[in-house]
């Protein structure tokens, strides 16, 4: 019997990396599953070792429809929604300030924080109805960098400081209702990818 039996997630970003090793450790413990990430191979074989315990949704975190999607998916699929993880992210491979090219800034800038930011907020807006119901909470992956220089160039880091803010917002929000807590952890080996 695990610590998650009869709970239900919905994992942004979990088809890989940490986002992946959350997804495991969840299902290890007993949860059933709504991941949403932009890898349809990768989310393939995630649900096809686990096809009565998780539903693969295929979207963009960048997209409040895609988000709302997922959310539908999981509450049609299980019933209800207990806790929403938001922890698709993108990198900036510690691109400092001077080595980012004048025209590569806007760009660079809007990917990083519609997916590191408002991915979060996307998932927060469409999963609040079903977290209201079940009393449930929403967890965001920070980073060391939303607290700390040396996690990332400046616009990684700035997008991790305003995931803090994001949490701090929405804790205050959305209490005593839901929850709304953050991790942050150290650096990890994965594919976690910067902006195109």
């Amino acid at each position: 019997m695990g610590a998650l039996d009869g709970e239900v997630v919905l994992i942004s970003g979990g088809a890989s990396g940490l986002g992946r090793a959350i997804v495991e450790r969840f299902l290890e413990e007993g949860a059933q599953l709504a991941v949403f990430d932009r890898s349809a191979d990768r989310l393939a074989e995630l649900a096809a070792g686990h096809p009565d315990r998780i539903e693969a949704v295929v979207g963009d975190v960048r997209s409040i429809d895609d988000n709302q999607r997922a959310v539908d998916a999981c509450v049609a699929r299980f019933g209800k929604l207990d806790c929403a993880i938001g922890n698709a992210g993108i990198w900036d491979y510690s691109t400092t300030l001077d080595d980012l090219p004048t025209d590569r800034i806007d760009a660079a800038f809007d990917e990083l924080f519609h997916v590191n930011v408002k991915g979060y907020l996307n998932l927060a807006k469409a999963a609040l109805p079903a977290l209201v119901r079940s009393s449930g909470a929403i967890i965001f992956t920070v980073s060391n960098a939303g607290f700390d220089p040396g996690g990332g160039g400046p616009l990684y880091t700035a997008s991790k400081h305003a995931v803090v803010g994001l949490i701090r917002q929405l804790a205050f929000e959305f209490a005593p209702a839901v929850r709304v807590n953050g991790v942050a952890p150290g650096p990890i080996n994965t594919d976690l990818r910067g902006p195109e």
